[in-house]
């Protein structure tokens, strides 16, 4: 059964073989392997599913067998919990799940999913590789992306290279790029750690060619090195003519939020679905398909304040500073609190060096808004032209609160800290933006 359904066990070392011949055959045995509903597990399932499981720790200097999972939840298709359920348990997950690791819990897992992975159609993803590392992950304390470790020497090393890698893929997937690791593992640590355990044993040789650092964290963890033992799956990265081919893992599930976000805006009345294009245009930096859109929204409504607003952003972006302003005063007219609007004036304001006139539209932004992050954002950089770091500071943990990934309100923090003599926690800082907007020009 392991040569015919654990394709890894084939490519083992001898050694390695029979450790995961015992681990199986005591999970297999040995656990509470239950089926939801009338679905039977069978004996074919409790060894594809064990043997994968086995396979990652089989590299340990001990045997283990998982000894605080006690039971396997098997479904037959797609996870998904009833209402009735639900009602019963609110931390029960919404929607349509492949598995489910629960902390302290069972390890829940689809039938359906997992056959259709062993054969080839989701490269790079394995389910029982994912939920199994969250099981890892939670032996030490939560499921934080930091699984038991040992030394201190080893737990350091592991945060200075996941810290680094995560912010990577954080970074990137904001962008919208193509990468190895599933854009999945960007949702929090714990599901970074899972993801990339299914790249370290279902790609290591395109894990260790893009990313030697956090492949040799994880050949570290789990004492084991696939690339000796495993072929590859891929064409070579080597090769201009393949290598597109295999590095976008995730690209399914962003084409169906390319399609979802297409189909909610061809539901939207026309003006609604323009706005929300050039807030994307704005978003992604294309600040001359942002100012086209825009004004073409004031063009059909000169009185839409939130397109003035946007159009003067553009318009800043794009260096066109009067225009700007005339947009920025334009919105306020109609709005006095807009807060794009504030924001933008205050950005303008302190380019011409009215600090003071340049906080009192921040400070109008932060009242009519207190968790706006782009309010927080511009009173900050403010407060640090006025020689005011703490100030800064305080605005910036507010900002970082409520996104804890905006690099620029990193970066700044970065230099409030520096103004404060903090320069340990200011260059953490100023890296962790630089991590997670490597193409931007950070003048320090």
């Amino acid at each position: 059964m392991l040569q015919r359904r654990v394709r890894h066990y084939r490519s083992l070392p001898a050694e390695q073989q029979r450790r995961v011949e015992h681990i199986t055959q005591v999970m297999a045995a040995e656990k509470e392997w239950a089926g939801v509903g009338d679905f039977r597990v069978t004996e074919d399932m409790r060894v594809t599913i064990a043997g994968q499981a086995a396979v990652m720790v089989s590299g340990f200097q001990e045997e283990y067998f998982f000894d605080r999972l006690d039971t396997l939840v098997i479904h037959p298709g797609t996870v998904q919990f009833t209402a009735a359920q639900a009602s019963r348990n609110p931390n029960l997950p919404a929607g349509l799940l492949d598995g489910i690791a629960w902390h302290h819990g069972p390890v829940v897992l689809s039938w359906g999913r997992v056959r259709r992975e062993l054969k080839g159609h989701s490269p790079g993803r394995n389910v029982v590789l994912h939920e199994f590392a969250h099981h890892l992950d939670g032996l030490c304390g939560d499921m934080d992306g930091a699984p038991p470790l040992g030394d201190r020497q080893r737990q350091r090393r592991w945060y200075a290279v996941t810290e680094a890698e995560y912010l990577r893929l954080v970074g990137a997937v904001r962008r919208g790029e193509a990468t190895l690791l599933d854009h999945y593992g960007a949702k929090n640590r714990a599901e970074f750690f899972a993801v990339a355990t299914e790249c370290f044993f279902e790609l290591p040789h395109e894990l260790a060619e893009r990313h030697a650092q956090l492949y040799a964290a994880l050949a570290d963890f789990y004492r084991q090195d696939p690339r000796r033992w495993l072929p590859r799956l891929t064409p070579t990265l080597a090769d201009p003519a393949t290598s597109g081919q295999w590095v976008n893992i995730g690209y399914r599930d962003r084409r169906r939020d390319d399609v979802a976000r297409m189909r909610a805006m061809r539901a939207m009345p026309t003006g609604d679905a323009l706005f929300a294009l050039g807030l994307d245009h704005l978003q992604m930096g294309r600040a001359a398909e942002a100012l086209r859109v825009f004004t073409a929204l004031v063009q059909n409504d000169p009185r839409d304040e939130e397109s003035l607003a946007h159009r003067a952003a553009a318009q800043f972006q794009l260096g066109r500073l009067d225009e700007a302003r005339v947009d920025c005063n334009a919105a306020l007219a109609i709005d006095p609190d807009d807060i794009k609007a504030l924001c933008v004036r205050a950005e303008l304001q302190l380019d011409d060096g009215q600090a003071e006139a340049a906080l009192a539209d921040a400070d109008r932004a932060v009242e009519a808004s207190p968790g706006n992050v782009e309010a927080r954002l511009a009173r900050a950089r403010i407060w640090l032209t006025l020689d005011r770091p703490r100030k800064a500071v305080a605005d910036l943990n507010e900002a970082l609160g409520r996104e804890p990934y905006a690099a620029a309100a990193y970066f700044e923090r970065g230099r409030a800290k520096r103004a404060l003599g903090r320069h340990g926690e200011a260059e953490q800082d100023i890296a962790r933006a630089k991590l997670l907007e490597p193409d931007r020009d950070w003048a320090e």
